[in-house]
């Protein structure tokens, strides 16, 4: 054979030995189905974002197009970029116009006052800036009284602000927050010499600033309470950024809780919760439960008897009161039976103590799945490690990961906990209406893919790729939070990891299960045949990825 045939050859026997594993993998041929790209949207939702990053933006976008609803973004030249504010005024100006064009806005005050969540914790917002953003939201409402808008607003973060006036008291400030707290709840005599102690070591000036900020914010979330009361604003999240069982960040809280008790008619209107990234999210969750009246019932499992009250870090409180708050956020309601849910929310709480117990509830998950349940899927770790996760198990003893309504483990607890029931919740919510097979095939690919994303993202590139490429640019003296002149070079080298992830993604966990569909026709099988991604780092670090996958799907006849 010459050696002009030979490259074409080998080519038509791999598409050959291609074909027979899809044959003999789920016995019968298979044909592809044109999906159906005309979405007609039954709701436009604004989103002014808390910041640029994917999980603000891209996630949101991507479960409401699932949820069959139109969203209008700013432009991005608009938003910020890591340490550069966004445009506030331009912001202002852009909802103004686009709230015209909607049904209800979800709206981030952080964003519209300070320029981004990390402008938001150097408080750069100014009075006349809360001001000026206060009765912007009175004026839309007065201008467009069918808008509903929902506004979200966070606790800043216990850990003062990074930045150079700051970093070398953050520790001891972080201290002095905790004990602050703690002698307020317990009044103990020993804190009350520890904080004396500390403040002789940390300037007044940066203690004023500190405990001011949590003044105007606290100032702040009590005046659009009674915005709500009012009537101006639909409903609103108050959202805590990091922190721990105590500090000061704490005592704001627990002061807006109380505020919240004196006002029975904000039931179900204002919501108290920990959290920042995916608030958004649930705020779409509640919107798109709303506006529909469809309230989906979750039954709860615990991959452990100790998972529920373990408090992971980062986390004010424990991991069953996270669940709690965002399955009322989400306008689910939590069951007390398996048999009447519409889905199932597993959570999984990985420690190091705790491994051996692994394969247990990944036999346990998939047997609920064979059952014919919904399953969810947050994959919680309490250090951050792979080896904490539950998905490798899954994939390791061929478990289907596909049949799974939704997944999540990104950064924090009520990141994940918070982003995976909002994906089931309008994933569920969507099954309800009646489709055609070109219909339910594009339901499915689009919640397939973002479940793809997020087995690419929350474990791939954050559980793997990220620590190592963190090691390797620290080895070379390189601040993984600052790339500067090395981030093409270091973006180049990402996207390279990430496609030879989702090339293993596709062969171990995706290409060889069918997934039942229930349709007009009755019920189908599909399967995953190809995925292609595209990523890349949004801002010059590497914390965060943007990564788009699309899924070749066919019918199995």
């Amino acid at each position: 054979m010459s050696n002009g045939l030979i490259r074409p050859f080998f080519i038509i026997v791999f598409c050959i030995v291609i074909m027979i594993t899809l044959y003999s993998s789920f016995g019968k041929s298979y044909r592809t189905i044109p999906f159906n790209m005309n979405t007609n949207y039954w709701l436009t939702v604004v989103l002014l974002p808390l910041d640029s990053r994917p999980p603000c933006t891209q996630f949101v976008e991507q479960l409401a197009h699932i949820a069959g609803i139109k969203l209008l973004l700013p432009q991005p030249e608009l938003l910020d970029n890591y340490k550069v504010s966004a445009n506030k005024q331009e912001l202002r100006m852009w909802l103004s116009q686009a709230s015209k064009q909607a049904d209800a806005a979800i709206i981030s005050t952080d964003m519209l006052i300070h320029g981004s969540l990390l402008a938001s914790r150097l408080s750069s917002g100014t009075i006349d800036d809360t001001k000026e953003v206060l009765e912007l939201l009175t004026r839309i409402h007065q201008d467009n009284t069918h808008l509903k808008m929902y506004v979200f607003n966070i606790i800043p973060r216990l850990l003062i602000a990074d930045n150079q006036d700051n970093i070398a008291f953050q520790k001891n400030m972080l201290k002095y927050s905790v004990i602050k707290d703690q002698a307020y709840t317990f009044e103990n005599t020993e804190d009350i010499k520890k904080i004396a102690s500390l403040e002789e070591q940390i300037p007044a000036a940066v203690i004023k600033h500190y405990i001011a900020m949590y003044e105007k914010n606290t100032a702040l979330n009590s005046t659009l309470m009674d915005m709500v009361e009012q009537g101006v604003l639909a409903g609103l999240v108050i959202g805590q950024d990091d922190g721990q069982p105590f500090g000061i960040p704490n005592s704001s809280k627990q002061q807006l809780q109380y505020q919240l008790t004196q006002k029975p008619s904000l039931a179900n209107k204002v919501f108290i919760t920990r959290g920042t990234d995916e608030v958004a999210i649930s705020l779409l969750g509640h919107i798109a439960m709303k506006f529909s009246n469809y309230h989906p019932k979750v039954f709860v499992i615990y991959s452990n008897q100790d998972a529920a009250q373990i408090i992971m870090p980062f986390m004010p409180h424990t991991v069953a009161k996270t669940v709690q708050e965002k399955i009322e956020i989400s306008n689910a309601i939590e069951v007390n039976t398996i048999e009447e849910a519409d889905f199932i929310l597993y959570v999984h709480v990985g420690t190091k103590n705790n491994k051996s117990a692994f394969s247990s509830a990944a036999e346990q998950l998939e047997g609920l799945m064979n059952q014919g349940y919904k399953v969810a899927l947050v994959d919680l770790t309490e250090n951050f490690q792979i080896s904490e996760t539950l998905l490798p198990v899954l994939l390791a003893q061929d478990i289907a990961i596909p049949r799974l309504i939704a997944y999540a483990g990104w950064n924090t607890t009520s990141n994940s906990i918070g982003t995976a029931i909002t994906q089931a919740c309008i994933f569920t919510k969507a099954l309800t209406k009646e489709t055609n097979l070109p219909e339910t095939m594009t339901l499915y690919k689009d919640n397939l893919e973002f479940l793809t994303a997020r087995f690419l993202d929350d474990l791939y590139y954050q559980k793997e790729i990220n620590p190592y490429v963190n090691k390797q640019l620290q080895r070379s003296h390189m601040d993984p939070y600052n790339l500067e002149n090395s981030y093409y070079q270091m973006n180049d080298k990402v996207q390279k990891m990430m496609l030879s992830k989702g090339k293993r993604l596709l062969r171990e966990g995706l290409s060889n299960y069918p997934i039942t569909i229930h349709t007009s026709q009755g019920l189908q099988q599909i399967a995953i045949t190809d995925l292609h991604i595209k990523t890349h780092l949004p801002w010059r670090r590497t914390f965060e990825i943007w990564v788009e996958p699309t899924l070749s799907i066919v019918v199995i006849e």
